[in-house]
């Protein structure tokens, strides 16, 4: 009896070990993926430098983890993050995901990105209050676009990126609720608008 015990508590020990590993290098291997896969497109502190890609610089640990795990089941995502992610994503491990989007909520956001001339102006009074049927865009997202536990954060995020992301939406592309039926209706100058008041001065 006590032998097998003893040979039952060692098969044990050999399945732990190994997760014990896995969980101690979980770290270094986000930050592996990230200097040869992320910061390609991304930068090396989330800071793109495209305004087609996101900045992910102080961005909600949630929020990340969520879109790299919609990659994993893309059905979801718009063509163009499908393309861009679709290689990597599907090979991520669950400990791996929360490590880089840890890391990236983890550096310094874009300073304050609101504008407030011209167009901002108008983008606004869009984001604050809505405009018709699109509702007000701080609801969900925060008054000062400093995302929530429901929605990104969107100050300082680049203004072409928003608006692609706001077409994807509207067409369908993406798919994504509420977002579908807020902006389905909204016109391209509105989108532009809310774009603008956001990125700020960074674009």
């Amino acid at each position: 009896m006590k032998s097998s015990t003893l040979l039952l508590a060692s098969c044990l020990a050999l399945l732990v070990l190994p997760a014990m590993a896995d969980d101690k290098d979980i770290d270094a291997r986000a930050a592996s993926i990230r200097q040869t896969a992320c910061q390609t497109c991304h930068g090396p502190d989330g800071n793109s430098g495209d305004p087609k890609v996101p900045r992910l610089n102080g961005q909600l640990a949630p929020y990340i983890f969520s879109r790299l795990h919609s990659m994993r089941y893309p059905v979801r995502e718009a063509p163009r993050a499908i393309h861009n992610m679709g290689s990597v994503a599907p090979e991520l491990q669950t400990k791996v995901i929360a490590a880089i989007a840890n890391y990236y909520a983890g550096q310094a956001p874009m300073a304050d990105g609101h504008a407030h001339d011209g167009l901002a102006r108008a983008g606004e009074k869009i984001y604050k209050n809505g405009a018709g049927p699109v509702p007000a865009c701080q609801g969900c997202h925060g008054v000062q676009g400093q995302g929530s536990d429901k929605a990104p954060r969107l100050a300082g995020q680049h203004g072409e990126y928003l608006v692609m992301t706001m077409q994807a939406f509207a067409m369908g592309i993406r798919v994504s609720e509420p977002m579908n039926r807020h902006v389905w209706q909204m016109p391209a100058e509105q989108m532009k608008a809310v774009a603008a008041y956001l990125a700020g001065s960074h674009d």
